[in-house]
């Protein structure tokens, strides 16, 4: 400071910093001699340093990397800073690979004067495909990062076969999925699913590949999600009514088995019904012992639909809840089933009309109107196939199916259609052993 002034001065630090930066620049000089290294042309601490190794490879080398980086310096004197001196052993070995790669696909090597870009010395060739794709290869190229020679040199071959690998997998999943190509690039397949939803696989890169799976729709993938939360509803007594799946943490509109609507989350199902006892899910919840078919105009999709499915009971509780939602007629009604038999038939009707090709309307268990007589025929197939069990078809009068006893309120809310309706004697359903296990 001015002891005048009273202003600070300006701090000159050159005087002080050139007696480091000789030392430091003595330091990199005795490093090089120590390496045999002849010094050509130097350009101060910040700029770098030319040098000639002894076996004549130039390079650069800078002042500052004695100290900021512990390589080259941080070496053993005995290993060479050189890389071209470091890497010569592992440049043949590689340049003996591409070599016998080479000739085993069938392509052509000419050497260049050019080395690569690595610094290693690797010698560039012009080289030709068996196909006549011209490109440059070195050593480098010859081996994978896992050090095996590559299946493929050429990368426009290579390409072409990665692009054939990922058509080959978007055709497994077309197979497996019954998705349709609704338009393919050259590079890429546009995808539709078998509810139509479009996804586009894009086959000229690792992640693109790495896509294509069986489970590539996310639209289908919430449907198999909501239809596990469905099952494992039912195992509680509780109907899902939600028509999709919305989130683990949201409530979801079901009802149990003794007529309570309440809001159901997946991640809090265990608690069940909150206005039942909590003893009724300790294991005192009724069997599902119904299995019902029936169709009309749903209300929520405005479509002409058939939904077969499983309740307790009588099963009017079930009943009367589609009949509000407009599916008001009553092709089927079983009741008095043995344990596990009704979630079993569900389960084989729904894989049947999977496997004919019928979509969902909504939800898992709502199909176009037009599969009732498939609903219908799939029912009576896994009768017949049961052992000890017998079906017996009739046409019956509307009393007879509901009953004296049941309420004549009941027959206002669901219409039986009665040319449709199939009834499975209830003598012939007897507990069978195969069945209840």
């Amino acid at each position: 400071m001015d002891q005048s002034s009273g202003q600070p001065q300006p701090w000159n630090i050159a005087a002080e910093a050139a007696v480091h930066i000789a030392a430091l620049m003595d330091l990199l000089r005795q490093a090089c001699q120590r390496q045999e290294l002849l010094l050509s042309v130097e350009r101060g601490l910040t700029g770098w340093t030319d040098v000639r190794c002894k076996a004549g490879h130039e390079f650069s080398i800078m002042g500052l990397d004695v100290v900021s980086t512990p390589k080259p310096y941080g070496r053993d004197p005995s290993t060479p800073w050189c890389k071209r001196c470091r890497s010569a052993s592992w440049v043949r070995e590689c340049l003996d690979v591409l070599e016998s790669v080479a000739r085993a696909q069938g392509v052509e090597l000419k050497a260049t004067e050019r080395d690569d870009e690595s610094g290693e010395g690797h010698v560039v060739f012009a080289a030709k495909c068996s196909k006549g794709h011209r490109f440059d290869a070195t050593g480098r190229d010859a081996t994978n990062w896992h050090g095996e020679a590559v299946e493929i040199l050429c990368p426009d071959c290579y390409q072409a076969a990665k692009i054939a690998e990922g058509f080959a997998k978007v055709e497994a999943v077309l197979r497996e999925t019954r998705a349709t190509v609704a338009k393919k690039y050259r590079n890429a397949a546009e995808i539709r699913c078998r509810r139509g939803h479009l996804h586009t696989f894009h086959v000229d890169s690792p992640d693109g590949r790495e896509a294509i799976h069986p489970n590539f729709c996310r639209a289908c993938a919430k449907l198999v999600t909501f239809q596990e939360f469905s099952e494992a509803a039912k195992d509680l007594g509780i109907t899902v009514l939600e028509s999709q799946w919305i989130a683990k943490s949201r409530s979801h509109r079901a009802v149990c088995f003794a007529g309570h609507e309440f809001g159901l989350v997946p991640n809090k199902m265990k608690r069940g019904c909150p206005e039942c006892p909590r003893a009724m899910y300790g294991g005192a919840v009724p069997p599902h012992d119904v299995y019902y078919v029936v169709s009309g105009l749903d209300a929520t999709t405005g479509k002409e639909t058939v939904k077969p499915g499983i309740s307790s009971g009588v099963g009017f509780n079930r009943l009367r809840q589609h009949a509000e939602d407009g599916l008001t007629v009553q092709h089927l009604r079983i009741c008095g089933l043995p344990l596990g038999m009704a979630r079993a038939l569900e389960g084989f009707v729904l894989r049947g009309l999977d496997g004919e090709g019928w979509l969902s309307t909504r939800g898992v268990e709502y199909f176009p109107a037009e599969a009732l007589q498939d609903v219908m025929d799939l029912v009576g197939e896994w009768f017949t196939d049961q052992p000890g069990l017998t079906i017996r078809s009739v046409v019956v009068d509307v009393d007879e199916v509901y009953g004296a006893a049941e309420a004549a309120a009941v027959r206002e809310v669901v219409d039986l259609d009665v040319d449709a309706a199939v009834v499975f004697d209830s003598g012939d359903l007897t507990p069978v052993a195969a069945l209840t296990r």
